[in-house]
């Protein structure tokens, strides 16, 4: 079950930052390049330079950005501009977010949670992960002795338990920090340091089992750290130690929770013939066309095509489609999901072999693309991404031979399929909003 634990964390410093806004980012999985030059220019304080600073001419062992990330952070720190709490407290954190115009609050708390095996510890992972990224947190692990990332965790609570023990610390209070993002979202913190309130808490959670929501890379680099600093026989002063994580525990049964597809951009496909592909197709999947000409068609032709997607013409398991020179959208429709059981012969619950993000790896991209598994690792042939409307571009500009778009992956299909000791497919969530990183920053306190 869920330990968690109050920290002292590390926060930007009220008296030499007016503006939180220039200094946090988003998770360090979501920052491309151009991404990460905007952030290096709103703020030398930046916190880019710790997550994900930039790979210079040059860098070499002893000198490189992981070891620049260190000390940037520990400069800041000297200087006052990053300062810690002097008392453990759990956090309160808010985000309130634009969901198509309504506005809705997202409530969970920010502490210290204790690292345990899948499964069996109580923690539940749903995604796969690629090694790439593993060894990139691990490195700056390394050199950092802490993170400025969360590591965004879902837990069940119908009765919302742990939201009023938030709401009577936090009730009409200022927050004690407050920030908005470049999307326009505000992120709100409140040092919650009652020991009663933080007691609450913590047996709350002591009989919840916790679900990895984002952050499979962080939470597997933590395991990994810890391994290695349990083998070296470092030792820690209190529970700010690699034993432990700094995690954000979210509500699952609350309101606030918005999970985002994600989209397959195809490229790289030799020989590729939509007219083979339609044939594969057709006889598992009703195919409804969207015609359009010029650039006004088009625009009606996607509404037409996502209204449709969303809505599920016929059945659940349907996807969008539009292919590269082709002057039509397209809407795919599963027939018959039984056809899972015959496609995928590894040993899987139902449940996970009739998750769209299964249908459309397994069946489509693997069996009728050659897509395997392998290649969705190496990325040598599929992009992701959030936003329909870049992925039309990209493929009307030709930049890919395909994109095909998905409906949001259920909240209760997470939570089964994690429960069962299974793991989806990667990309397979997009949870919104996402934890910025440097709201809060913990560092272990390794014995001298």
């Amino acid at each position: 079950m869920a330990k968690v634990f109050p920290f002292r964390g590390y926060i930007y410093n009220k008296k030499k930052m007016k503006d939180y806004g220039l200094v946090l980012t988003q998770p360090y999985d979501k920052i491309d390049e151009r991404q990460q030059n905007v952030y290096y220019g709103k703020s030398k304080y930046n916190i880019v330079r710790v997550i994900k600073g930039k790979e210079l001419k040059g860098d070499r062992e002893g000198n490189n950005k992981y070891t620049r990330a260190a000390r940037f952070l520990n400069d800041w720190i000297k200087k006052k501009v990053v300062v810690q709490d002097k008392k453990p407290a759990i956090y309160a954190y808010n985000q309130s977010y634009s969901d198509n115009g309504i506005w809705r609050t997202r409530r969970g708390f920010i502490a210290l949670g204790r690292l345990a095996g899948f499964g069996s510890g109580g923690v539940h992972a749903h995604e796969r992960t690629l090694l790439k990224p593993k060894q990139d947190r691990l490195n700056l692990m390394r050199q950092v002795g802490g993170t400025a990332g969360q590591i965004f965790m879902l837990y069940s609570d119908p009765e919302g338990q742990t939201n009023k023990v938030l709401d009577s610390a936090t009730g009409r209070k200022k927050a004690d920090f407050e920030a908005r993002d470049e999307y326009g979202e505000v992120h709100r913190i409140w040092k919650i340091t009652q020991p009663n309130l933080i007691k609450k808490i913590a047996q709350v959670m002591a009989r919840k089992d916790i679900f990895i929501a984002d952050g499979h890379h962080r939470y597997e680099t933590a395991v990994n750290y810890r391994n290695e600093m349990a083998k070296q026989k470092k030792k820690c002063q209190g529970t700010e130690s690699y034993l432990n994580r700094m995690m954000t525990f979210i509500n699952m049964d609350a309101a606030g929770l918005t999970i985002f597809p994600t989209h397959r951009l195809v490229f790289g496909l030799k020989k590729f013939s939509f007219k083979k592909l339609e044939k594969k197709l057709a006889p598992h999947f009703y195919i409804d066309e969207f015609s359009f000409s010029g650039p006004s068609g088009e625009k009606i032709a996607r509404r037409e095509l996502v209204a449709a997607l969303r809505a599920g013409r016929y059945g659940s398991h349907c996807f969008g489609l539009m292919v590269k020179g082709v002057k039509k959208y397209f809407l795919l429709t599963l027939k018959d999901e039984k056809v899972m059981d015959r496609v995928i012969k590894e040993k899987h619950s139902s449940i996970w072999k009739r998750l769209d993000v299964t249908i459309l790896h397994s069946f489509i991209l693997d069996g009728m693309l050659g897509i395997t598994k392998k290649k969705l690792e190496r990325q040598t042939n599929v992009r992701y991404a959030r936003h329909i409307d870049y992925a039309a571009k990209e493929v009307r500009r030709g930049k890919f031979q395909l994109a095909f778009l998905l409906n949001s992956t259920k909240m209760n299909e997470v939570k089964n399929v994690a429960a069962s000791g299974e793991r989806m497919p990667q990309k397979s969530t997009d949870f919104y909003p996402k934890l910025l990183s440097g709201i809060v920053i913990s560092k272990i306190n390794f014995k001298k």
